[in-house]
């Protein structure tokens, strides 16, 4: 049960980061309350995505669940560094997230000019 609900706090730990993340980068203007009151919505919806049955109350089946569609998820979005055989090489992985991080930083470069 300890080890149940150590998991279930480090994944609302997880949605928190997540979120505080969001709200840090996303409105620089936004008062210390209006960032918690974000942060405080994204871990309640995170939250209510994982209780599938409505319980109030997230039980390891479901937050399990919710990890491993997160993951298919996650794998399909990979579908650019897979090989025809369907599986990812260490080299295929490493080129993709290079690709990804120079788009980031490009985006970046371009916001940062207005």
């Amino acid at each position: 049960m300890r080890k149940t609900i150590f998991t279930l706090t480090a994944g609302a730990v997880a949605l928190a980061a997540g979120a505080a993340m969001a709200g840090h980068h996303g409105d620089k203007k936004m008062s210390a309350e209006e960032h918690q009151a974000k942060m405080d919505a994204k871990l309640e919806e995170g939250f209510a995505a994982m209780d599938t049955d409505g319980s109030g109350t997230v039980s390891k089946a479901e937050f399990m669940a919710s990890r491993m569609a997160k993951a298919e998820e996650e794998w399909a979005d990979g579908a650019d560094y897979l090989g025809d055989d369907g599986e990812a090489s260490l080299e295929e992985v490493k080129a993709y997230r290079a690709a990804k991080k120079a788009e980031k930083k490009a985006k970046y470069e371009a916001k940062k000019e207005m």
